[in-house]
């Protein structure tokens, strides 16, 4: 992909998502496990495909957050992916096929598969929008179910986030299919596709910055673009535009909500306009952990949400689930692909940007002295263990 050629930044956005992220997926042996067919897989699939929605009524169904297209009457509209609906362990799917279909949604996936652009309603365009699905299937590490207790916590933590003023893509709605299925019951979220704060002009996911591209290999990075269309010196925009920012951003962010950012390359936005020389960190997917304890020491407001609270719900130190995401999410996972990017195209030492980054990390105490990542086993039942792996850590 040739940035000189970048007019439509949803166009673009939506290319970087499904091309820009060749060697990009090796941080994990589970990285790149997609459980998914090739008509809906990123890379494979075609340009666009339809999303069945079925009409639920207001007796099977909760919705929160502002009114949408997913509002319909007293009732919402359930958008399914099809990997879900021939899924065989998929709750209360009798009582959902026997519900009236709704308007066919025109969706792009993006990169993660069960989140889609949604450009079109019965092949009329609408405003671009992400809506996260629920998917009972294993992409990565994880099969994602996208719950009631989970819908109500990412729009919980968004809410947090806005709060604090950090630059998140708002979910603005999310609802549930419930034939009494209580907390099992599963839906959808609703995601803005732009902050609620001010951003320059083109947004693409952290690691089509140093992704290679599927469909034009021979092309230059997109970070390499980049920087050559700023004319700044390599080290400086890497350090100052992406590394310094996203390490400020996780500790903000931290300290004012209790909420440790899953800074990794796919929730990390990088948003630009060479036309302005602007840039912005920007963050997405409000699924992450709340640290009561420190929300409290902070005299932040008591209420909580109904999952992924520590210890609560989360029977781990806090300090290690903060490691996962500061040392292994961010440091290992995209951070230091930036880095070695930047010391093969321009001989940027990594330590310059260790230092960058330790400049900018104002959450010391909050972490553990060594490095917690997950074990390298994969359970049934959706669980998860972390391990100390004795490192020391780069980035902060």
């Amino acid at each position: 992909m040739r940035l000189i050629d970048a007019r439509d930044p949803i166009a673009l956005w939506q290319y970087a998502e499904r091309y820009l992220g060749v060697g990009t997926r090796t941080y994990s042996p589970y990285a790149a496990d997609l459980d998914i067919a090739d008509a809906y897989h990123p890379q494979r699939g075609a340009a666009t495909f339809e999303l069945p929605t079925f009409r639920v009524p207001a007796s099977l169904a909760g919705y929160s957050g502002q009114p949408s297209l997913y509002t319909d009457g007293d009732g919402m509209l359930l958008p399914v992916h099809p990997n879900t609906l021939d899924s065989p362990d998929l709750a209360a799917r009798d009582v959902l096929v026997g519900l009236q279909r709704g308007p066919t949604l025109t969706v792009v996936p993006s990169a993660n598969a069960r989140t889609v652009f949604v450009t079109a309603a019965a092949g009329r365009p609408v405003e671009p929008h992400f809506v996260k699905l629920h998917y009972p299937r294993r992409l990565s590490r994880f099969t994602r179910r996208l719950r009631r207790p989970v819908i109500e916590l990412q729009l919980w933590v968004c809410a947090e986030l806005l709060r604090a003023g950090i630059p998140v893509l708002p979910e603005i709605g999310g609802g549930w299919f419930d034939p009494g299925l209580g907390e099992q019951a599963w839906g959808f979220l609703v995601r803005a596709a732009r902050p609620a704060v001010p951003a320059p002009r083109f947004t693409v996911p952290l690691f089509a910055l140093y992704g290679a591209d599927l469909l034009a290999p021979a092309d230059p990075t997109l970070l390499q673009q980049l920087v050559e269309a700023f004319g700044e010196p390599p080290q400086s925009f890497v350090a100052e535009r992406i590394v310094a920012p996203m390490v400020r951003m996780w500790s903000t962010a931290a300290r004012a909500t209790g909420c440790p950012l899953e800074t990794h390359g796919q929730n990390t936005l990088f948003a630009f306009d060479p036309a302005t020389r602007e840039t912005a960190i920007l963050y997405r997917d409000c699924a992450i952990y709340v640290d009561s304890t420190l929300r409290s020491a902070e005299s932040l407001p008591a209420a909580l949400p109904p999952a992924n609270v520590i210890p609560r719900d989360v029977p781990l130190a806090a300090d290690e689930v903060f490691s996962l995401t500061y040392d292994s999410f961010m440091g290992h996972h995209a951070l230091s692909y930036v880095a070695s990017l930047a010391e093969s195209l321009w001989s940027v030492p990594p330590a310059a940007l260790h230092e960058t980054a330790r400049a900018a990390f104002t959450a010391q105490d909050l972490l553990p002295d060594t490095v917690f990542y997950y074990d390298n086993n994969l359970y049934d039942n959706g669980d998860w263990k972390l391990v100390d792996t004795g490192a020391n850590p780069e980035w902060r």
